[in-house]
């Protein structure tokens, strides 16, 4: 089992809400989220309006996304934090940066069973269900 976590994602007056996957091999140096196209159709990011491509190496090979910095304000059991949004037409789910995980505060305690908690926590949590997205790629 992976780890994942309820999110709500909001960018203007719209919002998505959804799983995410903390996903630790997304290594970042800015508190990036990962979303599939209609993902950010619904939050009113796509088509983007002004934004800019990156290409990124990823599981799947080298992939184009768009990058919209301080897309979205993200917020996972009452915290929340400013977050750049990769629109990644090959993703079927909503996947967190380990940059974010680390300033979310979440901590991996059993990835196999999906165990979690907030650093300045001691109650256990745990993953919840994929939320699946169609893919556009």
């Amino acid at each position: 089992m992976a780890l994942r976590v309820r999110i709500r994602l909001r960018a203007g007056r719209r919002e998505v809400e959804t799983s995410a996957l903390v996903n630790t091999g997304f290594e970042s140096s800015a508190p990036d989220v990962a979303v599939p196209v209609e993902v950010a159709r619904r939050l009113g990011l796509w088509p983007p309006k002004s934004a800019r491509v990156v290409s990124a190496d990823t599981g799947g090979g080298e992939v184009e996304m768009v990058y919209i910095e301080a897309g979205a304000e993200i917020e996972v059991e009452g915290r929340r934090a400013s977050v750049n949004i990769l629109v990644n037409p090959y993703i079927d789910e909503v996947l967190i940066s380990d940059f974010l995980a680390g300033e979310l505060g979440i901590v991996i305690l059993d990835a196999k069973r999906g165990h979690w908690r907030f650093k300045d926590e001691e109650a256990l949590r745990s993953s919840v269900e994929p939320q699946r997205w169609p893919r556009r790629g």
